[in-house]
């Protein structure tokens, strides 16, 4: 038997195979019950270009009739498990098959989820690439495409939706209804849809402005999730979206109806089913979640929208060609996003966030051109990723650029008018485009872009007068193997130097330099690049841009003669608005003014680019850890853009997780804890950054674990973890607690509080902060962030000294200020249950009465990963065991579990796996389907250990013994020891003091 359909197979089959129509009945009604199966039948009509033998996907536990023209066919003959084989005739055909299809609990196929919260039962498919086999027989290919004829008999209280309107119902006794669907328009099988279950929803309509034609509107999710389902910003956003993309694609919304389901346990964020877009039920916010959530949400709505024209109404052949689909999708909803919702910033988070995604991939070995080779499905499955999603879409914005939006819609236009229905391939769009935009090398700049792999990356050498100032040397802005001090050259720089920087930024360009290399090792790729340059300067306490030009180059270098005789300002930002695809690397000036005053940069999006560059350089080494950490530390409490706070946590979470050395983790972690316990004592009252730093400082708690000792910072951390814990949800957690604050923190012996009293005062005499007296320690902790300093708080260490001598610990901002607005709800509470967990200080009974107290499926997740957190090695060891008893558990508990078996802890309990690991790695990859299997090599892949290094050649053994082994999962494996590699060479470069 094999599931993996080859590139070869399928063009094979298309060249013989013209498919009409499919007539598919899906018995369902057993659903709530233990079975395990459902009846599939299938009635297939095509066209065959001559006598041959060929094969149609399914992958069922039976097959109870294969006929092929009335003949009867032995299913024990024909059918291996994935492929019925049969003969076919020249001209028309019609099949008939039954099965016995299995209910799925992995995400893939037709998925059965039953509600902890009430115990409904709920149903719905996912198929992409190649899953639609998984539920019925079918030419599982993009560019065998069909019309499709439903009908599905599910208990009476089932609501069953479909990518078409329902047409008719019957009832069928025994508490049964079948439901017949209209035909599809011709698609292709992935995308057809069925769900089916007591979900609950909202209706409206929106009309085309254009043709007046009315389309249904559903929106609809579980009934546990209805009373938190905000269906009026759902469906604004969605009337916002159809208003934009019919209008720019001059092309009308072609599918009908268009209903948007948001379901459990799903792999994916949505998928793009025509007339039944589904969604994870993660996007129900049940908790509070900041702005960055809902932009999110909101992004992922115009994504799939986007599909509708792109991917749905005109189709990629083969999965070579899937950026045809979803690097546009990424572009417009990205671009919808922008122009047609209240989210104006939305290119904010793409710059920072989704374009991290792309980077990081393309400086993988395994990186990829946008236009793949895609050998199988298997390859398929593993390609939507950052090359073919953010990279693709951060093209697109290049190509836009290159060609004018005028030109590219036009291009988009013709493409979809021309091949409406139909499959494509990249010479096809580039036609359109090159008719649309005849003076612009269309040819030229898609062997260039899209042909390739790596990312360009981008410097600029300015001159001042006698001085030079040369982008690519971000590491001199304290050296990453240096022994000095990493924070003093910005933070303790003298008058002298400061007036020296001040004219400097003053002074005219006489001459600019700008240059371009390739992250491919040895790779001499030239670019063809459409960008903006900028200079930055400060306007009172505000950084502005102070010049910017258009510039395209295709050269190794350029001069920028445009910049000639502009100011040079504190910041040189090249890709300005952000319009190219390139890491950017910031010249030593302008990295010394983003790493002490990044968050004074008043236009978000080039905040985001100059904290782009910064990320970029630490993950390349140029930048130290912990002056990437100290700017981190600085901008809390001081940062108002949702997406960037969001983005800048994850990078340094990252950090600490991976790059810095362990001699110097307590240092760091303290620094930040403590910045943000600062920053959460002064955040304003139910806002956003308020519930931002309150998850952000549980999940640093939570890390903690590998602290020997507890310092102020550390200490009230916890207490603020065990405050949240004694408040219940809908109250508000108004101030820490001064008893729990005196329980959770150490022992403090006196001489200790004072030392730590001085070299705080000293720190704070360095870099004086204007403000409050909590800004003040903010600063104070920012430094500690990045070096050797005390990480408690400025202020909390003056009130020690004051008791001269007074036994106890160093109380913190957090201890004396009320968090005002800041509501408890489950998402807070499970977040400190689990940080408490992993520090050893909750165990079973907590987590259990946490579940009573949330019996949803969401609770039920964290609970698991909460339990499997434990820091006892039976813990883990049963939690290993139901891991490896995966078919048993659904893809969301297996990862719940897989979760809380590699938190933190204290002790190096795990260790003992790492073996087992390599050698149980085929073996996931072949007992279980594709997603399980990568939830298993990923989640488990032991960069927990403590030996890095014995890790990185364990899997150097395992890559050279397995050379055989199936190709998607040594992707995984090498990307993975890359990930591992990249933090040993970081760590490396660090002192004590670094």
């Amino acid at each position: 038997m094999t599931t993996n359909l080859t590139r070869d197979e399928a063009q094979s089959r298309s060249h013989l195979l013209k498919v009409k129509t499919y007539t598919v009945h899906l018995d369902v009604s057993n659903a709530e019950s233990d079975a395990d199966t459902y009846l599939s039948r299938t009635v297939v009509e095509f066209k065959a270009r001559a006598d041959a033998q060929t094969f149609i996907d399914l992958i069922a536990d039976s097959v109870s009739l294969v006929q092929i023209n009335g003949e009867d066919l032995s299913p024990a003959e024909v059918f291996d498990g994935a492929r019925i084989t049969f003969p076919v005739r020249e001209g028309k055909n019609t099949l008939t098959i039954e099965a016995r299809a299995r209910y799925s609990t992995s995400g893939e196929g037709l998925h059965r989820f039953t509600d902890p919260a009430d115990g409904k039962v709920y149903l719905y498919s996912q198929f992409e690439p190649t899953d639609a086999r998984r539920v019925f027989a079918n030419f599982d290919q993009p560019d065998l495409k069909a019309k499709f004829v439903f009908s599905v008999t599910a208990p009476e209280a089932f609501q069953v939706l479909s990518n078409q309107a329902e047409t008719s119902r019957e009832a069928t006794g025994d508490d049964a209804v079948t439901h017949y669907f209209a035909p599809t328009l011709k698609q292709s099988s992935y995308i057809t849809c069925i769900t089916a279950g007591p979900y609950e929803g909202a209706t409206d309509t929106w009309t085309d402005p254009v043709t007046q034609e009315t389309v249904d509107l559903g929106v609809w999710t579980r009934a546990s999730l209805v009373d938190h389902l905000d269906a009026a910003d759902i469906l604004g956003i969605t009337k916002a979206g159809l208003d934009f993309f019919s209008a720019e694609f001059d092309y009308p919304y072609p599918w009908g109806k268009y209903d948007q389901i948001f379901v459990p346990e799903y792999n994916l964020g949505a998928m793009e089913n025509p007339g039944l877009v589904t969604f994870t039920d993660a996007m129900i916010f049940r908790d509070k979640v900041t702005d960055a959530m809902y932009e999110s949400r909101a992004n992922v709505i115009l994504h799939e929208m986007a599909h509708m024209w792109f991917g749905d109404l005109v189709t990629m052949k083969w999965w070579d060609d899937l950026w045809l689909k979803e690097s546009f999708a990424d572009y417009m909803g990205g671009l919808a996003l922008a122009e047609a919702t209240r989210f104006t910033d939305g290119w904010v988070t793409f710059a920072l966030r989704r374009k991290a995604w792309a980077y990081m991939q393309d400086l993988y070995p395994t990186t990829h051109p946008i236009v793949a080779d895609i050998p199988d499905v298997e390859a398929a499955k593993l390609n939507f990723d950052g090359i073919t999603y953010a990279k693709g879409a951060s093209v697109l914005k290049q190509l836009v650029a290159y060609v004018g939006r005028e030109a590219f819609f036009a291009g988009s236009r013709l493409y979809f008018k021309r091949f409406a229905f139909g499959n494509t391939e990249l010479a096809d769009f580039l036609e359109c485009l090159a008719e649309a935009a005849p003076e612009r090398d269309i040819a030229g700049w898609a062997d260039a872009w899209l042909g390739t792999s790596g990312v360009s990356e981008l410097s600029l050498a300015l001159t001042t007068g006698d001085d030079t100032r040369s982008a690519g040397t971000a590491g001199s802005a304290g050296d990453a193997g240096s022994t000095g001090d990493a924070g003093s050259a910005g933070d303790a720089a003298s008058s002298r130097g400061a007036g020296a920087a001040r004219d400097a930024a003053r002074a005219s360009i006489t001459g600019a330099r700008i240059s371009q290399s390739d992250s491919a090792e040895g790779a001499k790729l030239l670019r063809p690049h459409t960008l903006e340059i900028a200079t930055l300067g400060r306007a009172g306490r505000d950084i502005v841009p102070l010049d910017s030009v258009v510039f395209d180059f295709d050269e190794e270098s350029a001069e920028v003669e445009q910049l000639i005789g502009r100011t040079r300002g504190d910041i040189a930002l090249l890709n300005y608005g952000d319009h190219d695809y390139a890491r950017v690397r910031l010249d030593e000036a302008s990295t010394e003014t983003a790493v002490t005053a990044v968050s004074r940069i008043k236009d978000p999006l080039s905040r985001a680019l100059v904290w782009s560059a910064l990320d970029n350089a630490v993950r390349d080494g140029l930048l130290p850890v912990q002056r990437y950490l100290t700017a981190y530390a600085r901008s809390l409490g001081k940062e108002s853009n949702p997406g960037i706070m969001a983005g800048l946590s994850q990078t340094a979470l990252l950090c600490l997780d991976q790059w810095v050395a362990e001699r110097n983790f307590e240092t760091a972690i303290s620094g930040l804890l403590g910045a943000a316990l600062d920053a959460l004592a002064t955040a304003k009252s139910g806002s956003d950054a308020q519930l931002h730093l309150a998850n952000l400082v549980l999940s640093l708690t939570a890390r903690t674990a590998r602290c020997i000792e507890a310092n102020p910072s550390i200490a009230m951390g916890r207490a603020f973890a065990t405050q949240v814990l004694t408040v219940p949800v809908g109250e508000e957690i108004d101030s820490m607690s001064p008893q729990v604050a005196e329980e959770a923190a150490p022992e403090t012996p006196p001489a200790a509080e004072a030392d730590a009293a001085s070299e705080a005062s000293v720190a704070s005499e360095a870099n004086p902060a204007s403000g409050s007296s909590t800004d003040g320690a903010s600063a104070d902790r920012a430094a500690a962030a990045g070096k050797g300093a005390d990480s408690g708080s400025a202020t909390a260490s003056r009130r020690s000294s004051a008791r001269a001598g007074a036994s106890g610990p160093a109380e913190h901002a957090a201890a004396s200020l009320p968090f005002r607005g800041l509501i408890n709800d489950h998402a807070l509470r499970w977040n400190a249950l689990t940080a408490l967990v992993s520090l050893g200080w909750a165990d079973q009974t907590d987590i259990a009465r946490e579940t009573h107290l949330d019996q949803s499926s969401s609770g039920r997740l964290r609970a698991e990963t909460a339990s499997a957190a434990l820091p006892l090695p039976i813990v883990k060891m049963r939690a290993w065991e139901a891991i490896l008893d995966a078919s048993q558990l659904s893809n969301d508990v297996l990862s719940a579990i897989i979760s809380g078996f590699v938190a933190p802890s204290a002790l190096p309990i795990t260790e003992v796996y790492v073996d087992e690991y390599f050698e149980r790695l085929r073996g996931f990859w072949a007992d279980n389907s594709i997603e399980i299997a990568r939830r298993l090599v990923l989640g488990l892949y032991p960069r927990w250990s403590d030996d890095e290094e014995g890790v990185v050649e364990r899997t150097d053994a395992w890559l050279d013994e397995n050379a055989d082994a199936p190709a998607a999962l040594r992707r995984l494996l090498i990307e993975r020891r890359d990930d591992l590699a990249r933090a040993i060479f970081l760590k490396s470069r660090q002192t004590s003091r670094h």
